[in-house]
């Protein structure tokens, strides 16, 4: 069984890109031994007009998650939280809802930028793949800057960028673009943010996670020690996907823990 007994990023049919019931989900992390699982559902204000609505429902979803924890009590634990799609404009309302909510633990992830998802072939479209990478890490450095360091608590997948890329990772690395890099790492450290390592990267087949590992030794070097994981299931067949490879490389590039919340408090683990 894997050192990683807890999958700290994963959705549900809370999300809008998801279909899966959450008890499917607690059923088949306690199939695979695991002790903990976060539901971090999308909660992405102004994303651009697709079939989704990444919007949630506060209210059911306040109703459901306390239910399905007294359900599983003594079994696994099931922490409440939230992927809030962070833009520029947005870090007044993530704040205030961090505050409104009893969340366990929330992810700061980028999706969005200038009402356009890297998701479809169109964000791409007139430009060279570099000037778009660039764009989105200087949009995230610079959305991050505006966040408050209490309205969430990791960095989700940091190069979500490249599994879309034309040429998806072919011409990335971290040393291609070290110098916009480097300024997210430096500030995730000074706040006390953890980063993520998110195997959804494996799972789209670019053979490695995101961030891919050259960020990953690039924040231990700068001296980041906080790392969570998660596999970014929306199906249950791919919850806790490749944790074994995720701790055998933490542990490789000289991480001794990983971290979980509860109630926003971090709490380290062996890996």
């Amino acid at each position: 069984m894997w050192n990683i007994k807890y999958d700290c990023h994963l959705h549900s049919d809370f999300s809008g890109d998801c279909d899966t019931p959450a008890a499917q989900m607690v059923e088949r992390a306690l199939a695979l031994g695991l002790e903990g699982l976060y539901f971090t559902e999308h909660e992405d204000p102004d994303a651009p007009p697709s079939d989704c609505d990444f919007s949630v429902d506060f209210g059911a979803y306040f109703s459901r998650m306390p239910q399905l924890q007294e359900q599983y009590r003594g079994r696994i634990r099931i922490g409440i939280g939230m992927e809030f799609g962070i833009q520029p404009h947005l870090p007044g309302r993530f704040l205030e809802l961090s505050r409104r909510y009893p969340f366990d633990f929330i992810i700061a992830s980028l999706h969005n930028l200038n009402n356009m998802d890297p998701y479809y072939p169109s964000y791409f479209e007139g430009r060279s793949e570099r000037d778009c990478y660039e764009e989105f890490f200087r949009v995230q450095y610079e959305t991050l800057r505006q966040c408050e360091p209490a309205s969430f608590d990791t960095l989700g997948h940091m190069d979500y960028i490249v599994r879309y890329g034309p040429n998806r990772n072919r011409d990335y690395s971290y040393e291609a673009y070290a110098e916009l890099i480097d300024p997210i790492l430096r500030l995730l450290i000074e706040n006390g943010k953890c980063l993520e390592l998110n195997t959804g990267g494996l799972k789209y087949g670019l053979g490695e996670p995101n961030p891919c590992v050259g960020v990953l030794r690039r924040y231990r070097a700068l001296g980041g020690e906080l790392v969570t994981v998660g596999s970014d299931a929306h199906e249950p067949e791919y919850l806790g996907f490749r944790f074994g490879y995720a701790a055998a490389l933490l542990q490789e590039l000289g991480f001794r823990y990983y971290t979980v919340f509860e109630q926003r408090n971090a709490r380290q683990l062996p890996l």
